[in-house]
């Protein structure tokens, strides 16, 4: 009987969990099994293509700088277009204000944000500065009392928006100018593109100056942080900054700079309460 069998020998074959059971010729399992594995083989070489396009596509974009990496690309504190604020604290975390660039600084009037430019701005190549529609009258004396030559300072003051958006963009991109420090009521992303180009045509640093309630979206600038008074100084959020992630806050101390614009504790020896004050106190 054993040799009258028939040499249908049944097949089991377990594939990704499902059971598949083959009552056929030997021919017909093997014909099968060969094409399981040129197919698994056919995906696999499809992966291993795709793979190899998906990297000479990314080796091309790096050549062609559409690519950023960031094991490969600096620190914006390591990169060269800088200019020194002379503070340690802000040097060290960010480099500097970005020149040629466009910074950001979004705060209140009068919290220290002209004090954290000022030595970028004035330097010894000797260009102008120019001062576009101010709050408030630019202070000479104060400019020479820090040191600062007000022979190339230009102070220029237009009546609308679009004329002083059209002189910072003018100014940057003549190539006479260090800095252009704009005070803006608003501002849109095509307008900050176009002060960018003209920054980087010119080679000339672009400060804007804004109050925390004209802040509204994301402009494409090189720098944004924003200003707070503290208790010893003024306290710096990096909002974005090209090249690197921004770090954490961090506070500019300012006590021994500039005495008067700090807070001083209330427990200080040379200060008397209010009598007033005392009473409450004391309940």
């Amino acid at each position: 009987m054993a040799n009258d069998c028939t040499p249908y020998v049944p097949k089991l074959l377990r594939c990704h969990a499902c059971l598949f059971l083959f009552d056929a010729p030997p021919s017909s399992f093997l014909l099968f099994l060969f094409s399981f594995l040129a197919a698994f083989l056919s995906v696999n070489i499809l992966y291993i293509y795709t793979g190899i396009l998906m990297m000479k596509t990314l080796d091309q974009l790096a050549q062609q700088h559409g690519l950023w990496r960031a094991s490969q690309r600096p620190l914006m504190a390591e990169l060269p277009d800088k200019k020194a604020t002379g503070y340690s604290a802000f040097d060290q975390c960010l480099g500097g204000l970005p020149s040629p660039g466009v910074t950001d600084i979004i705060s209140d009037y009068g919290v220290g944000e002209l004090r954290l430019v000022l030595p970028a701005l004035y330097h010894a190549s000797g260009q102008q500065v120019v001062w576009i529609r101010p709050p408030v009258g630019l202070n000479a004396a104060m400019l020479h009392q820090q040191g600062y030559s007000t022979d190339n300072t230009l102070l220029v003051s237009p009546k609308s928006d679009q004329d002083a958006l059209w002189a910072a963009e003018q100014a940057a991109r003549s190539g006479a100018c260090q800095a252009v420090v704009l005070w803006p009521s608003s501002l849109t992303v095509g307008q900050v593109k176009r002060l960018k180009l003209a920054a980087e045509h010119g080679q000339c640093a672009v400060v804007l100056l804004r109050r925390q309630q004209t802040y509204s979206l994301t402009l494409p600038v090189d720098l944004s942080v924003a200003l707070a008074p503290s208790a010893c100084g003024v306290t710096v959020t990096v909002r974005y900054c090209r090249g690197q992630w921004p770090p954490a806050p961090f506070t500019l101390d300012w006590r021994t700079q500039w005495p008067a614009l700090v807070t001083w504790p209330s427990n200080a020896e040379n200060l008397l309460a209010f009598p007033s004050r005392q009473q409450r106190e004391q309940a």
